[in-house]
């Protein structure tokens, strides 16, 4: 347990031990890098639909207005005179009067008013609604899916920088290393020229010379032109121009790793893409309910207040309210409920056998960083101690040349095989940077917060 502790806040101290420059550059790809910002603009949206859950708890309040002009339709014929007329006329001969009217006509009524207005405030409060619970979880859920994938594209996004930095140096050194070799080669063919001119040596040497630097010129444009594609790469990371100056300053990355087995419980903890899969599971199990709930009762308070008439007025004698409640209770969907709900807990359960799958690539990718970090700590001692053989060697060998000790092809190999020391060095070296890279991002080890607080 003490060395866990131990390897996590090394690990959490890791940003410190880094490039200061380099530091800054992830901040800013963390900040500017395209790619990032469209999954920064998913997870905002979710966020956005989770208010928009959280929203349907709340009553909704609204005004409608409506004023309507009808004309013909349906009448409704009222046969006024056929029924009073004749009583009227029946009371009028035993009163011996007039008192009551006997010339009453039928009546026809529009089933449609000719005009008529409506204007109302209406209020929906859901007070039982089961589905609105399971659909805010999912919501909930599909949000913390959308921050996962965010932080497994920033941890990407780090490793990438970095590698791309590494990469850019390990260019830039290598072209460095070949214009100073151009340099040599060049003194060896003035060598050669001189030697020439004073008889000492035939015309093949100078051949073989001028030979010779077209072959480390070209190696030199090859190296300016992987400068020129590091840089541009690093730079699209940033979303800079391709052609922006990149700061240089080189570190070395001393922390050494014995074991994995720590690393892989780290990794297992800390990988976003185990916790993306939990509330994968969440969500189908939430779908699940929220089909269920489909059989559950519900209930809605529905209230409406507002003004009727065939005139715009707002006076008390032309308002009116009405409360409802209304219930609802799916008993039969032709067992449509019950197969969806079905396929929701079959997708929670493949999930689950996702989660097995990918930890056990969690434990593979591990123990693979790992053996390629140490493999690439080991090749850094076996390139320094080549490089400084074959430094001794040319340096006997060119000594004896300039006495006319050894011929120029046996020169020319020596300085050959200290090139490729040299350069495999200088691959070796930012290669083992690179590794770590790769390694922080498989154990997810970088404490992201950090980069959160600026």
């Amino acid at each position: 347990m003490k060395k866990y502790f131990l390897i996590l806040v090394l690990s959490s101290l890791s940003l410190f031990a880094q490039s200061g420059i380099l530091e800054n550059y992830i901040k800013l790809g963390l900040k500017d890098n395209l790619a990032l910002k469209q999954k920064k603009f998913s997870l905002e949206q979710s966020i956005a639909a989770l208010d928009e859950a959280l929203g349907m708890f709340f009553p909704s309040i609204g005004i409608n207005a409506r004023y309507t002009r009808a004309g013909g339709g349906r009448d409704i014929i009222f046969p006024l005179g056929d029924l009073f007329n004749p009583i009227y006329g029946t009371l009028n001969a035993l009163t011996n009067s007039n008192l009551f009217p006997t010339n009453l006509q039928n009546q026809v009524i529009p089933f449609l008013r000719e005009r008529e207005h409506e204007t109302k405030l209406s209020l929906i409060q859901p007070i039982i609604q089961p589905a609105l619970f399971y659909n805010y979880g999912i919501k909930s859920d599909l949000s913390e899916i959308k921050k996962a994938e965010r932080k497994i594209y920033e941890r990407k996004l780090i490793a990438d920088i970095k590698i791309a930095y590494y990469n850019y140096l390990k260019s830039l050194k290598v072209n460095q290393l070949f214009l100073s070799t151009i340099d040599l080669v060049k003194e060896n063919l003035r060598v050669s020229n001189s030697l020439l001119k004073n008889d000492k040596v035939t015309i093949d040497v100078v051949y073989r010379a001028k030979a010779e630097l077209s072959e480390v010129e070209q190696k030199q444009l090859e190296a300016e032109r992987n400068v020129e594609l590091a840089k541009s790469y690093f730079n699209f990371l940033l979303n800079k121009p391709l052609e922006s100056k990149i700061e240089i300053e080189d570190y070395e990355n001393t922390r050494k790793i014995e074991k994995n087995e720590n690393l892989e419980n780290i990794a297992l903890k800390n990988r976003e893409e185990l916790s993306q899969l939990n509330y994968a599971i969440s969500a189908a199990e939430g779908t699940a309910g929220l089909v269920k709930s489909k059989y559950m009762p519900g209930l809605i308070l529905a209230v409406d207040y507002g003004y009727q008439g065939e005139k715009y007025r707002f006076g008390k004698e032309d308002d009116y309210w009405l409360a409802s409640l209304v219930f609802s209770w799916n008993l039969f969907n032709g067992f449509q409920d019950k197969a969806k709900a079905e396929q929701a807990e079959l997708e929670a359960k493949k999930i689950a056998t996702q989660i097995l799958e990918i930890q056990n690539q969690i434990r593979l990718q591990v123990k693979e960083a790992v053996k390629n970090y140490t493999v690439a700590e080991k090749t850094i001692k076996s390139t320094k101690e080549r490089l400084d053989s074959f430094k001794k060697s040319f340096r006997i060998v060119k000594r004896k040349y300039a006495e006319g000790m050894v011929s120029q092809i046996e020169y020319l190999d020596a300085r050959n095989k200290l090139t490729q020391a040299e350069v495999q060095a200088i691959i070796a070296q930012y290669d083992y940077k690179q590794k770590y890279a790769q390694l922080e991002q498989i154990t997810a080890i970088v404490d992201l917060t950090l980069y959160e607080k600026d």
